[in-house]
This record gives structure tokens, sequence and C-alpha cells, in this order.
């Protein structure tokens, strides 16, 4: 898109070259290089307006800023009011050149692996475009359709979702044929207040269906939803789509389905379900999911979710990226249903913005590890001094502390005798931390 073209698409005053073309949008000076255009965002911490001059340095053709500044010759500059918005708009306007079928994935856990699986089987069929990572917000779910290059057959885009009115927002840019939740639970309570909202929120993907459009989403969700236009499929138990004999070894996990075995190298019981789900964007797209079976065993999963780390010794289960009551008592089942040779441990951190309902939800959390075979649990932070009560209160071997210098210390006692660590938490309580030293111990013999 030339220059001059995004100005008048995002409304914003144009100075400099009107005939420039970018090659790649980007949100972070630092990472600018020749032919980017970079978009100056004003954060908590910083202002990128700040940074408009680093970014020409660096090599940016243009910039699109909420400054009254003026760009290097050759270049160009768009000035507008609030450059999130404008950011929206070009992905909107770009979503209308494309011809590609794109499926939009929301939900409350699971969905950089959902939309990972996806667009790792579409890519034996056609080609595909995954967004990055987990560039699910107003700015990176923007970003990825506006970087996608050409016209692929197929765009998988994961929707996440903080406060009401999010997924609406991001679904009315993307307007995706095949729309996914993967799953309900609670999250992000601090802002969308009730797990009634996370339902109502995650919901809004399905706003402003049209006939051709396809939603796909779990059995027990279905009562929450309705869907005037389009067509449903759900999966899991009650459905066509669902998984039997689910077994869970420390090379990966297996399943059947209609009566074929499915297997997959990545833990957890969380991946059965990701799965099906996919399975149910296959079906939306006219394919039979037991054509992929083959290219389901090439799948490799996702870094710091349930990713299972030999340490020779003992074991790691690397579940460091993020955190829910959902996705937690997933991988504690998970833990839990795993054959070992020694004991099994779990170093949980807090989960964060779950606002009032927080002392309750990590209650719950230390009772349900004590109903699986969990033999010893470590709780870190604040929040999980409640986990750590409930579970002491019902003869569950444990410890808390809220430095984790002390837990890591408590966790290097069990990395020995081919024990399995589990390690989970809100990606503000920088988990990997106990991954490193796990490292560290493996590197020091």
């Amino acid at each position: 898109m030339k220059a001059s073209r995004i100005a008048e698409v995002v409304g914003g005053v144009f100075k400099g070259n009107p005939d420039a073309v970018p090659e790649r949008v980007v949100t972070d000076s630092r990472k600018v290089s020749a032919g980017d255009l970079f978009v100056a965002i004003k954060g908590k911490r910083f202002d990128g307006n700040d940074f408009v001059g680093d970014a020409f340095k660096r090599g940016a053709i243009g910039v699109l800023t909420q400054r009254n500044l003026e760009p290097p010759p050759g270049k160009f500059l768009v000035v507008v009011e609030d450059t999130v918005k404008s950011l929206g708009k070009a992905a909107e306007y770009k979503r209308k050149l494309h011809r590609s079928t794109f499926t939009g994935v929301a939900g409350s856990a699971g969905k950089t692996t959902t939309k990972e699986l996806v667009y790792h089987l579409l890519s034996y069929v056609g080609t595909a475009y995954k967004s990055e990572g987990n560039l699910n917000t107003e700015i990176g779910l923007p970003v990825s359709l506006l970087n996608m290059k050409g016209d692929p057959d197929y765009g998988v885009f994961e929707i996440g979702a903080t406060r009401l009115g999010d997924v609406s927002y991001l679904t009315s840019i993307l307007k995706p044929q095949i729309r996914v939740i993967t799953a309900l639970g609670e999250e992000h309570l601090e802002s969308f207040g009730t797990f009634e909202n996370v339902v109502k929120g995650n919901g809004e993907i399905l706003e402003n269906m049209e006939d051709h459009h396809v939603a796909v989403i779990p059995r027990n969700a279905e009562r929450f939803y309705s869907v005037k236009k389009g067509k449903v499929i759900t999966f899991g138990e009650g459905t066509d789509i669902f998984a039997e004999r689910i077994h869970l070894g420390l090379g990966g996990t297996s399943f059947v389905f209609k009566g074929e075995k499915f297997s997959v190298p990545v833990l957890g019981r969380g991946i059965v379900e990701s799965c099906l789900c996919a399975f149910g964007v296959l079906k939306a797209l006219g394919y039979d999911p037991r054509e992929f079976k083959e290219w389901l065993e090439k799948f490799e999963g996702v870094d710091g979710r349930m990713r299972l780390i030999d340490f020779e010794y003992f074991y790691v289960i690397d579940d460091t990226y993020n955190a829910n009551p959902l996705s937690i008592r997933n991988a504690v089942e998970t833990l839990s249903a795993l054959p070992s040779q020694g004991k099994k441990v779990a170093v949980l951190g807090d989960m964060l913005e779950l606002g009032e309902n927080s002392p309750s939800l990590h209650s719950e959390i230390g009772k349900f590890t004590t109903q699986f075979n969990i033999d010893y649990v470590l709780f870190y932070g604040r929040e999980m001094k409640h986990a750590y009560k409930e579970r002491l209160k019902l003869g569950g071997k444990s410890f808390y502390s809220s430095e984790r210098e002390e837990v890591g210390a408590e966790m290097l006692k069990w990395a020995k005798d081919k024990n399995i660590i589990l390690i989970k938490g809100s990606r503000g309580m920088q988990m990997e931390y106990f991954l490193s030293l796990l490292k560290e111990k493996k590197a020091d013999g």
C-alpha cells in the first residue's frame, strides 16, 4: 500500500514521499529495519512518539504518529489523533483486499496452541499464514494482518481479550469465515468482572456472522450462545468430534478418533482439546481430519506451553508462559496422569488479574491439587498463599514462599531421581526463573 493511500485510509495528515511503499509494519522502534513503517504508540511506560527520529535513523521509510513532525527527504509521515485506532483502520482496509479464508481463534485457554496447530495442518493442503506468537490484541492482530504478504489460501489469527468489546473490535477487523472458541474458564476477571462476562466477551467472535460462516465451539459452551446465521460445529463429548482412550506419556499424547489412533508429540489433555478444535476447523473447510493423522504427528507444540524437557536425571514440564484456573487444572491433571519412576512435583505461581475472586480461585487450586497424584507442590506469590493453606488443611505436602529464591532453593532439592517437575504461573510471575535454575543445575552436573 502506497504512503498516500495509507494516509487516505486512516484519515491522517500526510507529509513526504507519496509513492513510498513500506515493506513491514513495526510498533517497536528498536526492531525497525530498512523499509519499515513505524507506528508510534503511547504505552504505559514508554511513548513511541518519542522515538520517531530513532525509527527514521534505523531505516524506517515512514512513520504513523500523533505528533506534527517532519519526515527526512524521500520518506513520509502520517499524523493522526490516535495511532492505535488508525492501525485498526489500515488493517480493516487491508482485509477487504484479501480473498483468503480466515480463521479467528478466541477462548480462555489453548488459543495459541490451537492457532499454531490449525496453521500447521492447513500448511499441508495449501498456502497458509498465521499471526506470530500471541499477537492477539488491538495492536498485535492489526500488525499481523498488515504484514501478511500476498493472498494465501488460509490465514489463522489469534483473538485475545481482557475486557468486554475486545473480541468484537478485533472480529470486526478480521471478519473471519471460521470463528473458533477453544474453551471457557475464569480469565482476566479483574477487567471482565465475572465469568458471565468472560462467556459474553469470547462470544463476541460470533457477532455478525454471515450465511457462509462457521462457528467451531466446545459442546459444553453451546448452551451460552445462539448463532442467527451460519453453521455451528461443536466438539467434545456428546458430538461426533470427540476423543476416546486418551493416553498421556512422556513422549506425547495419543487418542482414538473415529476408530483411528492419533498421536501428537505434545503433553497434556489440553492438546487433545486443541486437536478436536482443529478437527472442527478442518471439517468446516471440507476436510476429513483423519487425512491429517500423519501431519499431526509432526506438530512440535509451542514454547512455554506443556513442553517436556529431559534433564537426564529429572524431567521438567515447561508451562511457564501463562496461567489461569482452567489451564492450571489441565496442567495438574496432566502431571498426575503421566507415568513416572520418580515423584511428581508442581511449582505454581500466582494467577494474576482475577480481581476480587482471586483468593477463592487460588484456594480452589490448592484443593484441586489434593485430588490428584501430586507428591509435592511449591506455591509462589502472594495469592498462592491461599492455595497453600487449602492444600495444607487437606493434608497435602507443600511449601510456600513469596520469595522466588526460597522457592527455587526448595525446588532444586527435587531435581533428581527421575522426578517430574511442572512449572506454571502467570506471565507477570516470570516463572522462567525457575526453569533457568534447573538448566544451571544440569549444566553444573
